[in-house]
């Protein structure tokens, strides 16, 4: 479990970078796997998934394979076994999400979030899959250069930088 955490983690952080790139099927055959519901479905929360509340980064399993959904505003990526990316309808209620995968699959192109409570996120799939996500936090990363305009501390030493 904690190794199924660090890779959603990391792959978290990819889906963030490659959200506008890809999205992923693990070809599931829309049995229930570990993180997966057993079909049963939620009423929508109404409000929370009608407004955006699913923007962020959650992850999943499917089939015994590890899957991570990015949303960001009107932006999707689902990147698993392959990469799908696309658009998220947050101003529907429900949620709806309409993707293209790179492989050309289609467990997982058109969904409908079912419930959003909390850190959980259920998703029902046109092809009849179901995905329980939970919410990933991805740490922030800063891109600024420190004001000296030199490296940063705390670098190994006998590192030389070469003359200009």
């Amino acid at each position: 479990m904690r190794t199924s955490a660090r890779h959603a983690g990391a792959t978290a952080a990819l889906a963030a970078a490659l959200l506008v790139s890809g999205c992923g099927s693990d070809g599931d055959s829309g049995e229930p796997g570990p993180g997966t519901s057993s079909g049963r479905t939620a009423e929508p929360t109404g409000g929370e998934a009608a407004t955006g509340g699913v923007n962020g980064t959650w992850s999943a399993e499917g089939g015994g394979k590890a899957m991570v959904l990015s949303v960001s505003g009107e932006q999707a990526a689902l990147l698993g076994e392959t990469t799908c990316t696309g658009t998220a309808d947050t101003g529907a209620d429900p949620v709806t999400f309409t993707l293209k995968c790179t492989d050309g699959s289609t467990d997982r192109t058109r969904g409908t979030v079912k419930s959003l409570e909390g850190e959980r996120l259920t998703v029902v799939w046109e092809s009849g899959t179901t995905d329980t996500f939970t919410k990933v936090e991805v740490p922030e990363v800063s891109t600024e250069i420190p004001e000296s305009g030199g490296l940063p501390s705390g670098l190994p030493s006998g590192l030389e930088l070469p003359a200009e």
